[in-house]
């Protein structure tokens, strides 16, 4: 069961922490791409290495249920939930957010 929250920074903090388990290599970014269906998330994850190379093959634990909570946080009734976000996490801490309705 995931824990809700109300604040979308919250959500943020919680993808950030789980990228960061499940990254177990030196990165310097790592891009999410979270497209929003009907009855799913389908995620699209790609992080970059310190040399410049890139990796997609990643795990996620509970991503998907974080950005399909954190749809609903962003909503509103004259936009509706996002159709995609992306979410693009630097390794001094800091991240960027993009949705599109």
């Amino acid at each position: 069961m995931i824990l809700q929250f109300n604040d979308p920074v919250e959500y943020y903090q919680a993808i950030a922490n789980e990228l960061n388990e499940i990254i177990n290599e030196p990165w310097v970014s790592i891009e999410v791409e979270a497209k929003l269906f009907a009855d799913s998330i389908n995620l699209k994850i790609v992080f970059f290495r310190t040399d410049g190379s890139r990796e997609s093959d990643v795990d996620e634990i509970m991503l998907p249920e974080y950005f399909y909570e954190l749809a609903k946080v962003v909503s509103n009734e004259e936009k509706g939930l996002y159709k995609q976000c992306d979410f693009i996490l630097n390794n001094n801490g800091k991240f960027d957010v993009n949705f599109e309705y």
